[in-house]
């Protein structure tokens, strides 16, 4: 399933974007405004364009997008999008009138520009007020502006029309008056030693340092070629033909394509140096223009002779690099972290498979010793000794028929059809938000270890094969029924009157569920307010229910970094979280222990390392039950910076003594004082009230909720279980 914004078309040719995904075709067109409003009457209304509002009033921008007479366009960040910025940076920006003055007045256009219009200048740039141009694209059924994303458009008003966008614009840099070649400028930025040795070696500096040329270089730095690993770094060494192809496809030779420009040409190919045609695109996930796939991290760096463009990635493409003697299976057994990964393909007979080197070309994902140590020991054993499992695991790891490198995968992974076929004939998905390439919830931690017969990229976790859907026999509401977890829901359900339409066979829902635990993490007396306030109540739970889909595991782990639309109208976010990518440092109260997969004290708590737990006492309640006796045999983890920190999904609690406490999915969070050193537990399950908090390293959240459970196939539909109720929606504005 692609999730994707879809252009639709309303009455009186009125056009309007709106998230969704391909299996609901027809959004729902916003309702017109009743009333001749200005563009900033309907700011000061909308509560989710307060950050803006604020900003034009204190430049005073307010009274010109109030002037009845004017015509203008704007394209209007969200309050979400301006917190992306920081605090410190709105606060600076309110502080410094003139320069806020010139980042609002580029979201200005004079005139109207509709959606139609827009979309029929795509692929071009126009002038904004403050003088600079920003670029328009339609890329598949999304209008984007430099990069962002319009997520609702068409919002009239009585002297123009207002966009809503998901991020700040930022003015890209002007050129200036550089000083030194390309050459020069990517030696003194000190992150492309690589890169310059290797233009060394094939003689290619002097080609860059033509004055009399204007290039265009997409440059990999440093990480991005030593992400190749050592092993392809030696062979391009030594075979100059195919590494000086390798760099040209990283050149445009006769233009200096800026970044606006770059983005008119989103969805084209560009023809490079080689001669190889390398695809341009945008990242909807960060709003970062793409090359072959490899995030644009740093854009317009300008030299004399053209500009440079910084890229995270080493683009391959179609060059085939030589092998580097061994295959598949002996380049595994060469390396001591593939011991259990060669053990298993012995035991099922896929070594002999992999190790074919008659033609035939695979792709590993290659778990790690210690990824396969995450399914514990008696796991391991059990599929040693049940071959035929574990074959379908193992080849749940496999592409074969081709070598598919790092650039490749991400082309794909960012691409509207990102789930692959893997050996065992079920589908992975491929996704790369934040410049992390996941295999359904599985991180890639190194890439492009080439052998003779393909190509391994490691993982730091096992993938195990989706369920099958069967035949199941219960429909939604009949599967919750069936399950003691879901009382509170089935209860929920009632009250709102929505037993009927979920236990409908002649529609297709996807149903994220809340355990009764979710909803007891829910204050008691709020939790009874609502189940008896019908409206709020049926907000809430539809705001779980995607209608006419049925969106498995691995659709979702595709759609990692977007949205889908509920039956509520709002949207809920797709993300996978890495608790193992989470910063411990002095102001941390909270850490994650991968070794354990649990969460610890930071290194700005008081107990730096040791175990956290929960208290089952504490559910129903908005603050803690343990005070007095019960915090000094279990001291609470206090917020002394009026921040907390340390891994996603932390937010804080007023204690009864007036203290700040961290909490976790809405938990207060504990030490145990009998635990003296890491990886101590000796408070789980203690009166069967107090537990560690366990937390796998990958997480798929929806709405920051924990998908505990995947793919509860029903005969309408599927079930994911989820550990926290969802409150709060991406929706970004209600006009």
């Amino acid at each position: 399933m692609k999730l994707i914004t879809k252009i639709v078309s309303v009455t009186f040719a009125m056009f309007l974007l709106q998230a969704c995904n391909d299996d609901d075709p027809a959004p729902q067109p916003i309702p017109p405004v009743e009333s001749a409003n200005t563009i900033a009457d309907i700011a000061k209304e909308n509560t989710g364009l307060t950050t803006l509002v604020a900003a034009l009033e204190a430049t005073g921008l307010d009274e010109t997008l109030a002037d009845p007479a004017g015509s203008f366009t704007v394209f209007a960040p969200t309050n979400a999008a301006f917190s992306a910025l920081g605090q410190d940076t709105i606060d600076a920006l309110l502080n410094d009138t003139d320069t806020l003055t010139s980042i609002l007045t580029y979201h200005v256009l004079a005139g109207e520009v509709d959606a139609a219009a827009a979309i029929a200048a795509a692929g071009t740039t126009v002038e904004t007020v403050n003088g600079a141009s920003i670029a328009i694209t339609l890329l598949g059924d999304s209008l984007l502006i430099n990069g962002v994303t319009v997520t609702l458009a068409d919002v009239q008003a009585s002297n123009g029309v207002i966009h809503i966008l998901d991020a700040v614009l930022s003015e890209p840099a002007e050129r200036g008056m550089p000083n030194a070649n390309i050459v020069e400028t990517a030696v003194a930025a000190g992150d492309f030693t690589i890169l310059a040795d290797l233009l060394t070696s094939t003689g290619l500096v002097d080609v860059l340092t033509n004055a009399d040329e204007e290039f265009t270089v997409f440059a990999p730095t440093d990480a991005a070629f030593e992400s190749l690993g050592e092993n392809v770094l030696t062979s391009l060494s030594e075979n100059p033909e195919v590494l000086e192809a390798i760099l040209l496809q990283h050149v445009v030779v006769g233009s200096t394509v800026d970044s606006l420009t770059a983005f008119t040409l989103a969805g084209n190919d560009v023809e490079t140096a080689s001669g190889a045609e390398i695809p341009l695109s945008i990242n909807t996930n960060n709003d970062r223009l793409t090359f072959g796939g490899a995030n644009v991290v740093a854009a317009d760096v300008y030299a004399t002779n053209g500009v440079i463009h910084v890229i995270d990635m080493v683009v391959v493409a179609d060059v085939v690099v030589p092998p580097a003697g061994e295959n598949i299976v002996e380049v595994a057994a060469d390396n001591a972290n593939f011991s259990t990964l060669v053990a298993a393909l012995q035991a099922t007979g896929l070594d002999a498979v992999l190790a074919d080197e008659s033609g035939v070309q695979f792709t590993v994902f290659a778990p790690t010793d210690a990824a396969f140590a995450q399914l514990g020991q008696d796991t391991i054993d059990a599929l040693l000794a049940d071959p035929e499992t574990l074959e379908n695991i193992l080849l749940y790891h496999v592409i074969a028929g081709s070598a598919v490198l790092q650039d490749a995968a991400v082309t794909v992974a960012q691409s509207g059809d990102n789930i692959v076929t893997m050996a065992n004939e079920q589908g992975a998905a491929l996704s790369f938000p934040d410049s992390t390439l996941y295999v359904n919830s599985s991180a890639v931690s190194s890439t492009d270890v080439i052998a003779n017969n393909g190509v391994i990229h490691v993982l730091d976790q096992v993938i195990l094969p989706p369920e099958m859907r069967g035949e199941p026999t219960l429909n939604i509401v009949e599967t919750a029924l069936a399950d003691d977890n879901f009382s509170t829901l089935v209860t929920a359900l009632q009250a709102a009157d929505l037993v009927d339409t979920l236990a409908n066979e002649d529609a297709t829902f996807t149903v994220f569920a809340p355990t009764n635990a979710a909803f007891d993490k829910i204050e008691d007396a709020a939790l009874d307010g609502l189940l008896m306030n019908v409206d709020a109540l049926t907000g809430v739970l539809l705001q779980h229910v995607v209608a006419d889909a049925e969106i498995t595991a691995v659709q979702a782990y595709a759609a990692n970094g977007a949205s889908v639309d509920t039956v509520s109208g709002n949207d809920v976010s797709v993300n996978l979280v890495n608790f193992t990518q989470s910063v411990n440092d002095d102001n941390a109260e909270v850490a994650y222990d991968a070794v354990n997969q649990m969460l610890v004290g930071g290194d700005g708590s008081a107990n730096p390392g040791l175990t956290l737990y929960v208290f089952n006492n504490d559910l129903g309640s908005a603050s803690s039950n343990c005070n007095d006796a019960c915090a000094t045999n279990w001291p609470p983890v206090l917020v002394t910076d009026d921040a907390v920190s340390g891994v996603p999904g932390l937010s804080t609690i007023e204690r009864a003594d007036g203290g700040m406490q961290a909490a976790y999915q809405g938990r207060p969070l504990y030490f145990f004082a009998s635990d003296t050193e890491a990886g101590d537990m000796n408070g789980d399950g203690a009166g069967n009230v107090w537990f560690k908090v366990s937390q796998a390293p990958v997480a798929l959240q929806i709405q920051g909720s924990n998908v505990t459970t995947t793919d509860i196939y029903t005969t309408n539909g599927v079930i994911h279980v989820i550990d926290t109720v969802i409150t709060e929606t991406l929706e970004p504005a209600a006009m």
